[in-house]
């Protein structure tokens, strides 16, 4: 082997793995500017539409949080596709439990959106849901079943639409692990990777799990027109705020969290799902998260074979090649940064958080890896299964629900 050459590759290495370090650093710095969030507005109604299906780990907790939510008018829209969804029946009770409180500013209501095989099913209600909105309504905020909000999360999401500059917001998710298993591990890792992107203006994109926008720019940027025909809801709605040339406002006090775990297989099918989703709809993103990870994964690659080389009686060329292994323990070290970032996203789970933050540390090395698998994956179909529905991504306006 080349010294110079391989030289130049352990540079290229060393130099690789300190891009994310300085964008996790850069993201915690905007982290203390993005948590300085403004009051609500008062007294505006707010739509919050919640499309459902199955029951969900924790899913009368969750429903009981969106119930619970303070100081706005909202109007809680519940949609299901068939009264015969195990969720309806839970549902219409919750539903009914807090009416009979006779509690003021939350109202709800349960409906039932039927089939459409020109959509993913989660369209179908969210846009059934909006023909129940209320003609007063000013905003309108899209959450997802298994989601489980603090009382103030949807007044979060909706005060930077204040500023007119600003279409629409969006939170994200963190799936905290009921277990620290390797599935549910490597989720919650593979999911944490994203977050740098949301405070950079260019590669922000908006969680569908958690969403807002004003209904005027709702309709201005043609977000249901758009759904008509698709799979996803979140990229659709990024690229219409997008168009209209304001700004999409990540609100990190609104990271929403799924107490759920996940089996390994559970984990690949949910990953190689975002994959493909984001190759169709969002090319940017998934080129990046391709060659980023496809590099990470070569150099580490050529550090195995440089040291197996090494131990073989390989020189000096073998020994550089072997020192590409450096990038593990510099993906380890952003994990380390990502994770100091935690008690201020989520200061409710830190005492929870603590014990896994090792095994978070140790994963970050597989996800990278899990992330060249998806990439891989992607490539070879537009086949997805979402909630038991297997859809075909024919193109970013038209979806074959098979």
């Amino acid at each position: 082997m080349n010294e110079v050459i391989v030289g130049s590759v352990l540079t290229l290495c060393i130099a690789f793995g300190i891009v994310p370090i300085f964008l996790t650093f850069r993201f915690r710095r905007r982290l203390e500017v993005l948590l300085k969030a403004s009051a609500p507005p008062p007294g505006a109604p707010v739509a919050v539409i919640i499309p459902c299906k199955g029951l969900d780990q924790g899913f009368q907790e969750n429903i009981q949080s969106f119930l619970a939510q303070e100081n706005l008018l909202i109007q809680l829209i519940f949609v299901v596709a068939k009264a015969d969804d195990p969720a309806f029946p839970e549902l219409v009770r919750l539903v009914n439990d807090h009416a009979q409180m006779g509690r003021v500013g939350v109202t709800a209501s349960v409906h039932v959106a039927g089939i459409d095989n020109r959509r993913a099913q989660k369209l179908t209600n969210q846009l059934h849901g909006l023909t129940h909105v209320a003609q007063d309504t000013k905003f309108l905020v899209f959450l997802d079943s298994d989601i489980r909000p603090d009382p103030g999360f949807v007044g979060r999401l909706i005060s930077p639409l204040q500023d007119t500059s600003i279409a629409a917001t969006t939170g994200f998710r963190w799936y905290h692990p009921t277990a620290a298993t390797v599935g549910s591990m490597l989720r919650s890792t593979w999911n944490a990777g994203a977050l740098p992107l949301l405070t950079n203006p260019g590669t922000i994109f908006a969680f569908g799990g958690a969403m807002a926008i004003t209904r005027c720019e709702f309709e201005k940027a043609k977000i249901a027109e758009a759904w008509e025909k698709a799979l996803s809801d979140d990229f659709p709605f990024t690229l219409g705020v997008k168009k209209l040339g304001k700004e999409l406002r990540f609100v990190p006090s609104c990271i929403a969290v799924s107490f759920e775990s996940s089996t390994l297989a559970e984990t690949i099918e949910f990953t190689n799902r975002q994959s493909i989703i984001s190759r169709i709809y969002f090319p940017p993103l998934w080129w990046g998260a391709a060659l980023g990870h496809s590099f990470a994964n070569i150099f580490v690659f050529s550090g195995i074979y440089g040291l197996i080389e090494l131990l073989s009686g390989g020189g000096l060329a073998a020994l550089l090649l072997a020192c590409c292994l450096v990038l593990i323990p510099m993906q380890c070290l952003n994990a380390v940064v990502m994770l100091d970032s935690v008690p201020l996203l989520l200061p409710q789970l830190n005492s929870q958080f603590s014990k896994l933050r090792k095994y978070y540390v140790w994963c970050a090395p597989l996800a990278s890896l899990l992330s060249l698998i998806n990439t891989i994956y992607s490539l070879t179909t537009r086949q997805i299964v979402w909630r038991g529905i297997r859809y075909e991504l024919v193109s970013t306006t038209e979806t074959r629900v098979l």
